[in-house]
């Protein structure tokens, strides 16, 4: 009984012992798989970056680039134009019907605010000035 237990104690020991060894190997190659698709990367993008600078070297190509710098400048300077449009229509509906526009609105609360701190500092002085004499 105990050569066969010994004999299956053997058997699993080298199951174990391969499986380890199988999980290393294994580790093994997906770091080196790992490694090389960074490597992969690292050189595509080398290649890009290439091809982008030969293609740079064409005059259509960079027409192209430049036609897409002023493209994007016009589209800029038409949003601009086109908010600055929008707020002063704003401003004119808001005027005409008389509804105050948000920076009227922080005005009045920032005076209001002003006002508030000046009649708590009244309100407060008053107090104790009422003080003493309540006291005697």
């Amino acid at each position: 009984m105990t050569a066969t237990a010994s004999f299956i104690d053997e058997g699993i020991d080298r199951v174990q012992s391969a499986w380890k060894s199988v999980e290393q190997e294994v580790q093994k190659a997906q770091k080196r798989i790992e490694n090389q698709g960074q490597e992969l990367n690292k050189r595509a993008e080398k290649q890009f970056k290439r091809l982008q600078k030969d293609l740079r070297t064409y005059p259509s190509v960079q027409r192209a680039e430049a036609l897409g710098e002023d493209i994007k400048s016009e589209i800029d300077e038409r949003i601009d134009w086109i908010g600055s449009r929008v707020g002063s229509s704003l401003q004119s509906v808001l005027g005409g019907l008389q509804i105050a526009s948000q920076g009227e609105i922080d005005k009045i609360d920032r005076k209001l605010n002003r006002i508030s701190r000046r009649l708590k500092a009244l309100d407060k002085a008053i107090t104790e000035k009422d003080a003493p004499a309540n006291t005697k």
